[in-house]
């Protein structure tokens, strides 16, 4: 009796464990409104979202000029953090194309961008945010801005100066969140600063969770 409770609540386990690894970087998006900045005619950073349903909002800054999203509009994301980026993983985000080198001055460029708004929002105009569009995207959307465009060059041409001395490493806070869905009618790509990247447990999951529980406790008992 005491081998099969064993034998059971390990299974339990570690089918609670394969789950939980499968799913590690699996976040929900609530996305609630932009807080204000704009240029353009577009918002730039931040936008506002809740993460797994919390109670807080956090600022994260789209780098997909292409895609759009309305408030409110939840999806789920797989989470990166920046120091995790690779030539492997990075075939999975918005833009694979732009390589680990262009992923890392996009973080560079949304560093700048979070540092001059706690600076008293010394960007309103979101310039770090459209050298990110432009960086990504590998196009001049910024055009649209006129002459401050010459704004968003210089900053682009910065990120891109740091180039191959960038790595990993730098940007230990930065956090990347890839919708699961990235067809054309999908949601946009964001990076958070300091964010969570806690996966979403689901119903099952903690069903298993309570299986294995109680298989280790009547094995106690």
């Amino acid at each position: 009796m005491r081998k099969s409770l064993l034998i059971g609540s390990s299974f339990a386990f570690a089918m609670l464990f394969a789950g939980m690894t499968a799913r590690a970087a699996l976040v929900e998006m609530g996305y609630t409104g932009p807080e204000g900045n704009n240029s353009g005619g577009v918002y730039v950073y931040p936008y506002n979202f809740t993460i797994n349903s919390s109670s807080e909002t956090y600022p994260l800054m789209c780098d997909d000029f292409v895609h759009m999203i309305s408030p409110p509009e939840s999806w789920y994301a797989h989470t990166l953090n920046v120091p995790n980026l690779n030539a492997s993983n990075v075939l999975h985000l918005n833009y694979p194309s732009a390589g680990v080198t262009g992923y890392l001055e996009a973080s560079y460029l949304f560093q700048e961008e979070v540092a001059a708004y706690n600076a008293s929002n010394s960007d309103p105009n979101g310039y770090y945010n459209w050298a990110v569009w432009d960086l990504l995207t590998n196009s001049d959307v910024s055009s649209v801005l006129g002459a401050n465009d010459a704004t968003v060059q210089s900053y682009l041409s910065a990120a891109e100066a740091l180039g191959g001395s960038l790595t990993p490493s730098d940007f230990p806070n930065v956090v990347i969140y890839a919708p699961t869905d990235m067809s054309g009618g999908g949601p946009q790509e964001f990076f958070g600063y300091g964010t969570p990247v806690t996966p979403v447990p689901e119903p099952s999951t903690l069903a298993l969770l309570g299986i294995g529980a109680a298989g280790l406790l009547a094995r106690r008992r």
